[in-house]
C-alpha cells in the first residue's frame, strides 16, 4: 500500500495529510477558544485607582505629622451643620515619602507646619474612598500658611483596642492610583522600594464579602515601620496591633519584634479576630 509523503517545502500537501490536519483543527479550535476565554476572565482585574498625572490641585487643610504626614481637609457638612473632615496622607515625588519635602518647606519658611492651616498644591490620587496627595519640591507646593487655634479641627481619635487582622502590605502611592497592578507579587519589588523610600505602609484587608479596608501601619510608639515591614510586602500576613481611629483612617500600632507574622495562603482566607472598617465619602 502506497503512503503519501510530505515535506514542508513542497508547494502542496497531499489530500490525505490536509484532511487529517483539518479534522484535528476542528477539534482543537473550540478547545483553544474556550481555554483563551477562561484564562482571560480568570485574570485579576485592573485596579480602579486614579492618578491625576500632570494636573496640580490646590488643597487646604490642617497639617499634622502624625501618625503620618497628612492634611485634615473639610469634606462638607452633616445634616446638623457640623463640618466633616477627612484625613489625606501626603506622599512625595517618585519613590519618596513627604517627610523630606515638609522638612525643607519648614526650613525655608523658618516655622513648623504642625497644627497650622496650609494650602498645598499637588497631584491627587484616589481609590475606594481614600484620597492622597503627591507633593513635589520642584512645584513649590506650599502656597499659604495660616495659624489656627480652633480645637474642633483636631483629629478625632478613638482607641479601638487590640486586634488581629490579616491582609497584604502595600505601598499607598502605587496601590491607590499610580500603578496597575499596584499590589501582589508582580508589584513586590516596586512596593518595597517605595516603602523604603518613605511611603507609609498600608495594610489592605479584604472582608468576607469582598469589601476592602485599609490601615496605616506604624510602630508601637508611633515610629516608622518602613524598614521592619520590607520582608513582608506582597505576602499574606497577620498583624497583632493596637488599633486607633484617626477620623476616617485606622492606624495600627505594631510591635516590630512580634507584631507581624507571615501566614500561609490557606490561613489567609480564615477569619482572624475583628476587622474594623472606617469609611468616608470621597471628595469630588
Amino acid at each position: 500500500m502506497k503512503e503519501d509523503f510530505y515535506i514542508g517545502w513542497m508547494p502542496k500537501a497531499p489530500v490525505s495529510f490536509t484532511s487529517w490536519i483539518k479534522k484535528y483543527l476542528l477539534v482543537l479550535l473550540p478547545i483553544i477558544i474556550v481555554l483563551g476565554v477562561l484564562l482571560a476572565v480568570s485574570q485579576k482585574k485592573f485596579g480602579t485607582g486614579n492618578f491625576e498625572f500632570g494636573t496640580l490641585t490646590e488643597v487646604k487643610g490642617i497639617y499634622s505629622a502624625t501618625p503620618v504626614p497628612n492634611l485634615k481637609v473639610m469634606n462638607g457638612k452633616d445634616i446638623w451643620g457640623n463640618e466633616n473632615y477627612i484625613t489625606v496622607p501626603l506622599i512625595g515625588y517618585g519613590k519618596h515619602g513627604a517627610d523630606g519635602i515638609i522638612a525643607d518647606l519648614e526650613k525655608e519658611k523658618n516655622t513648623t507646619l504642625s497644627g497650622k492651616e496650609v494650602t498645598l498644591k499637588g497631584t491627587l490620587l484616589y481609590n475606594d474612598g481614600k484620597l492622597l496627595i503627591q507633593i513635589d519640591g520642584n512645584d513649590k507646593p506650599l502656597l499659604n500658611i495660616a495659624a489656627t487655634s480652633n480645637g474642633n479641627i483636631a483629629p478625632k481619635t478613638k482607641d479601638l483596642g487590640a486586634i488581629d487582622v490579616k491582609g497584604e502590605i502595600v505601598d499607598p502611592k502605587c496601590f491607590f492610583g499610580v500603578m496597575k497592578p499596584g499590589e501582589g507579587k508582580p508589584h513586590k519589588d516596586c512596593a518595597i522600594r517605595c516603602i523604603l523610600g518613605g511611603m507609609p505602609p498600608v495594610l489592605k484587608v479584604t472582608g468576607d464579602e469582598g469589601k476592602q479596608n485599609y490601615y496605616l501601619i506604624v510602630g508601637a510608639n508611633g515610629e516608622k515601620m518602613n524598614e521592619a515591614v520590607k520582608d513582608f510586602v506582597a505576602s499574606p500576613v497577620e498583624l497583632h496591633a493596637k488599633a486607633v481611629q484617626y477620623d476616617d483612617w485606622i492606624v495600627l500600632y505594631v510591635n516590630e519584634n512580634n507584631g507581624i507574622e507571615r501566614i500561609s495562603r490557606s490561613a489567609f482566607f480564615q477569619p482572624a479576630g475583628s476587622v474594623i472598617a472606617c469609611t468616608a465619602s470621597l471628595c469630588k
